[in-house]
C-alpha cells in the first residue's frame, strides 16, 4: 500500500509555489477524508462527480491510487480550475473533467458517486435544503452520494469551525455564499424524508473541527 505521505509528496510536486505546495501535501497526508472518499468509491465502477471540488485533490488523489473512474467537477474560483488543469496535465491523467460552474446548478445525471465535501455549510440554510433535494433525487436514481461537512451542535468544535470557514472566506479562498453550519439532526432528517438512508459519523481525524461524513443513499 502506498504511503500516504509520499502520495501526498508526489501530488504536491506538481504545484506551482512553496505555500500551494505545503499547503497540498499537509491536507492530503493529514486528512482523513481521503482515505475514507477512496475507501467509499473503490465499490463502485460508475462515474464521479465533485461538487465544490476545488484544486480536484479528490480526483488526484483517485488516481494515484490507481482509479480511473470518469471523474467531473465544478468549482466557481477559476484559478483553482486552471491550478488542478495544469496538476493533472503534468501527471499525465485523463478523463478527467473540471468546469467553473455553482455546484447548486451542476449537473448530477449518469454519476455512480456524488461528493460534496466540505461545502455544503458555504451555503444558506434554504439553499442547502434545496441542494439536499438534488442529492436525494440523484440517491433515487441509483448514486450514492458522500458528504462531508461541518455541523453545529458539536460544542467548542463546532465554535472553532465557524471561526476557521469565516477566516476562510475573509481570505478569498472560497467565493460566494455565506457560512451556515447545518444541523446533524436534521440534515439527516431532511434527507430520510425524502426516501433515503443516510449513515453518519465524525470524521475530524487529529483536528479540532466539527466535520461529520454522511453516506446517502436510496432507501430500496
Amino acid at each position: 500500500m502506498k504511503s500516504p505521505q509520499a502520495s501526498a509528496a508526489r501530488i504536491a510536486g506538481v504545484f506551482q509555489g512553496r505555500w500551494l505546495k505545503g499547503y497540498v501535501q499537509g491536507k492530503l497526508a493529514t486528512d482523513p477524508l481521503f482515505n475514507q472518499a477512496l475507501q467509499e468509491v473503490q465499490q463502485y465502477k460508475g462515474g464521479i462527480i465533485d461538487l465544490g471540488c476545488g484544486l480536484a485533490l479528490f480526483a488526484l488523489w483517485l488516481r494515484e491510487h490507481g482509479m480511473m473512474l470518469s471523474y467531473r467537477g465544478c468549482d466557481l474560483v477559476a484559478w483553482k480550475i486552471k491550478a488542478a488543469e495544469a496538476a493533472m496535465q503534468k501527471l499525465g491523467h485523463a478523463n478527467i473533467v473540471l468546469e467553473i460552474a455553482e455546484m447548486t446548478e451542476f449537473p448530477l445525471e449518469d454519476a455512480a458517486v456524488v461528493c460534496v465535501f466540505d461545502v455544503l455549510h458555504y451555503l444558506s440554510a434554504d439553499v442547502q435544503h434545496q441542494l439536499v433535494t438534488r442529492l436525494a433525487m440523484a440517491a433515487r436514481g441509483g448514486a450514492i452520494v458522500l458528504i462531508r461537512t461541518g455541523v453545529k451542535g458539536c460544542g467548542w468544535r463546532s465554535f472553532l469551525t465557524l471561526i476557521q470557514e469565516c477566516w476562510i472566506k475573509i481570505t478569498g479562498w472560497i467565493q460566494g455564499g455565506s457560512v451556515t453550519l447545518p444541523d446533524l439532526k436534521n440534515l439527516i432528517e431532511l434527507f430520510q424524508s425524502q426516501g433515503c438512508l443516510v449513515e453518519s459519523r465524525p470524521l475530524w481525524g487529529k483536528t479540532p473541527f466539527s466535520n461529520y461524513w454522511l453516506k446517502v443513499s436510496w432507501r430500496r
